[in-house]
């Protein structure tokens, strides 16, 4: 955004928090992260989403010991709402900025009965293979990547050929806007979300609205499938 004013030229651009910033910012949330997800309803919202899921076949190929990699997984409230629905018995791996919300996110999934490790990385650089999951997750992790774009495509290869990509996005709107002033992330609309998605290289994309809690005012859930 750009303004000229007499022989001053005034422009205000995004600044995204540094990767220091946010790890400071959610290792200090991590503590009552999970409790607060809970009062806001979106751990509830999360679950009925996978339910969703699970009844239109996206997820009919993950069985027990199915390899997942939610990535940015905070404390694991989106893995936990996959497993209480899909099973207990997948193997999750957890990859976060934050270390005190990787303890947490270990401590509640080893509660659960969840198989499952955790992983200090950024999504740009993930520690594992190429076509490792069988499954990947993100939620409001993308809109964090000052070129999301290239996050997304790191979290594609390690898709095996034909699995899905579940991803959850704070979307543009009055509440949106106040999240990122608070948290720094961007608003990504379904538009954008869909479009990135299908350059890195996903298809038969689909998008799921939130239906309980604040997630049915401030995101969205899109769903894709790595080509074969």
């Amino acid at each position: 955004m750009e303004w000229v004013i007499g022989y001053w030229q005034i422009s205000i651009g995004r600044v995204y928090p540094t990767t220091e910033q946010l790890t400071r910012m959610y290792n200090t949330a991590a503590p009552c992260w999970h409790r607060h997800l809970t009062w806001l309803g979106y751990s509830r919202a999360y679950a009925k989403l996978f339910q969703s899921l699970q009844h239109s076949g996206v997820l009919a190929h993950l069985q027990d010991g199915s390899t997942i990699c939610d990535c940015g997984i905070g404390t694991a409230d989106f893995s936990l709402a996959l497993a209480k629905t899909v099973s207990p018995k997948l193997h999750v791996t957890g990859v976060d900025i934050s270390p005190e919300m990787l303890a947490k996110a270990n401590q509640l999934l080893v509660r659960s009965g969840v198989d499952c490790q955790v992983c200090q990385s950024d999504v740009n650089r993930l520690p594992f293979d190429d076509n490792a999951f069988d499954l990947v997750l993100s939620a409001h992790m993308l809109e964090h990547l000052s070129n999301p774009r290239a996050g997304l495509q790191e979290m594609v290869r390690l898709l095996r050929p034909k699995a899905p990509i579940v991803l959850t996005v704070t979307r543009p709107g009055l509440l949106g806007w106040c999240i990122q002033w608070h948290w720094g992330n961007g608003c990504i609309s379904p538009k954008e979300v869909t479009h990135l998605m299908a350059e890195a290289g996903l298809s038969d994309i689909r998008c799921y609205p939130f239906t309980f809690g604040l997630a049915r005012w401030t995101s969205i859930a899109c769903i894709g499938f790595k080509k074969s």
